[in-house]
Order: C-alpha cells, then structure tokens, then sequence
C-alpha cells in the first residue's frame, strides 16, 4: 500500500511541477520565423468581364469544355481551372497535328490563323471528319458569340488571369541524336555512309560504348540538334569533345563541327583524326552548343546525366 501511495504521490508532484513551469511568466517567448515575412497585402484585381483567361473560362471552358470524358483533367489541354487552361494553351505545343504540319503550339498570341484551339473549334475537318471541337455534341459547333470571344481573346494577347501576355518560350537545344561513321562524300550524289560504328556497341549492349576500328587515321560524327526558337544552322558554338574522363573535360580535345545540309539529311559535322587517341582508354564524347540568347552553352551528356548515358556517348579504340 505504500509503494502504491509513493507511487501516486510521484506523478502528481512530476505533473505539478510541469504545471508550475508551463506557467512561468518570465519564459521568453520563442521567434516565429514567419514573423520576418513581408506579407503584401495589395491585390490585382482584374475584372471578370475583361479579356483575360479567367473570363473565356467563366464563358465557355468551363462549362462546355471541362466535362467528364472531355478536358476534365484526365488528357491536355486541361480546362478544370483559369490556370491550367492558360499553362495547357498558350505556347503549349499540339500533341495532334493535321496533314500538312501546319501548326506549333495551341494558342499563340495575336495570331489566330496559326492557334490550334482556333482552328478546331472553326474547322470541320481538322483530321477527320467531323473532329471540331467541342466533341460532347458531334457536328454542332459553339454559337457564334464564343468563336469570337476566342479569337478575341487570342488577338488582344491571349492573357492570363493578370492581364498579361505570355513571352514565347525559348528552351535550351536538345541534342537528338548523333552518329559516328567510317566515311562521308559531300560531293553529290551523296553516299550513304557504309559502316556505321555507333551500331557495334561493346558486348553487344545498347548503352555500352561503341567501337571504332583502331586502324582507322579517321573517323566522323554527325550530331541532329534542334531548337524552338532557332534555325539548326544558325546555332552557334558546336564544338565536340573527347576525354578519357565521364566527368573533366576540362583538359578534352575539341573538335569544330560544320553544318551539314546534304541529301535531304542536316546536322553539324565534326572530323575525328584518331592519330592522338587512346587505344587503352574508354573516350567520353560531349557536345556544346548555344542558341545564341543564354550565357552558358548547353551540353550533353551533362555531369548530372545517368552513366548509361554517357557510356552511350562514348567509345573505345579495338
């Protein structure tokens, strides 16, 4: 009966004690780091009735767009918010094109003869028969009044919900793809290459380096990139390097590439002397090129990118 007394006796004094502290009123209160935030509490407030995004989906993507089965969110464009619509739309580039490649993007500011939104809720036939838009109620096409509240809104800028227009986007380019061959004629009719080395891959695995003959004084690689805002000729840099290293090409060797145009096929060219390779090492190809608007070239492989990739990009001498 003690023990349990003492017992009881000591939670109640541990908990008196804890309420005795909990009640200090001298105990500094600790800072809330959110206290530093400068809260802007100024509003943009944009009139539903004028021609910004918001007000075309109040209009017609809401409630004629966004159903179930159609763009609810469950395939692009996504209609289900002002926001969604406007990131899906403007600039956003089509999935589905027609027979003649016509178009980019969906929605491309102050141009309605080339927006892909305006043209499927205009044209009967964009691919098949009887695909306009809306698809809910097939053959009947929005009443006059949305097509030109669209074609409004995309010639006064396509705004977003603050009013504002879009800028085109301007990516970095995107190497496609390269190729490494034995030989190149560049004097018509252009020949096709007769062997092609980056389809010997070391122990016949695809992301393993590929192999290049070790009597070969020379070989060449062509590199496809391509860019959203600028023509493949007109970019700039493309220059090719080799290390011994996936990841220093600091001491690299380099190579200048040409533009090629021959035979229906472009890329930029480079010519590989191997006099000065390694027969002994695995040699780690990178590519660099600018379209001409960033400061830091664009590269690939990167450091960041997965070894399988930069295996890929590389080859040995045998």
């Amino acid at each position: 009966m003690k023990i349990k007394f003492s017992l009881y006796f000591l939670t109640f004094s541990v908990a008196l004690l804890l309420m005795v502290h909990a009640c200090k009123k001298d105990d500094p209160i600790p800072d809330n780091p959110y206290d530093a935030i400068n809260r802007d509490t100024t509003r943009l407030d944009i009139p539903i009735d004028s021609l910004t995004i918001t007000y075309v989906h109040t209009k017609i993507l809401a409630g004629k767009c966004a159903l179930p089965g159609c763009h609810d969110g469950n395939f692009e464009p996504d209609f289900r918010t002002p926001q969604t619509s406007f990131s899906n739309m403007v600039y956003a580039p089509i999935t589905k094109n027609n027979a003649q490649n016509s178009f980019k993007y969906r929605v491309i500011p102050f141009d309605t003869t080339y927006s892909v939104l305006y043209e499927r809720i205009t044209n009967c036939c964009f691919v098949n028969n009887n695909d306009r838009m809306p698809q809910d109620n097939i053959g009947v096409p929005l009443p006059d009044a949305d097509i030109q509240l669209v074609a409004k809104w995309i010639m006064g800028g396509a705004r977003d919900i603050f009013g504002q227009v879009r800028n085109l986007p301007n990516a970095e380019p995107v190497v496609e793809y390269f190729v490494a061959f034995d030989t190149i004629s560049l004097i018509p009719p252009f020949a096709l290459p007769s062997v092609y080395y980056t389809e010997n891959r070391l122990d016949n695995v695809a992301y393993n380096p590929f192999i290049v003959p070790i009597n070969k004084s020379v070989f060449y690689v062509v590199v496809k990139v391509t860019d959203d805002s600028t023509a493949e000729s007109q970019l700039k840099v493309n220059k090719l390097k080799i290390s011994t290293k996936s990841d220093d090409f600091t001491s690299a060797k380099q190579y200048n590439a040409t533009y090629l145009n021959a035979g229906g096929q472009s890329g930029w060219l480079c010519t590989i002397p191997t006099a000065t390779l390694s027969t002994t090492d695995t040699l780690y190809i990178r590519y660099y090129v600018n379209d001409g608007s960033r400061p830091q070239d664009t590269e690939f492989p990167r450091d960041e990118s997965i070894f399988a990739i930069k295996t890929y990009a590389s080859f040995v001498r045998q």
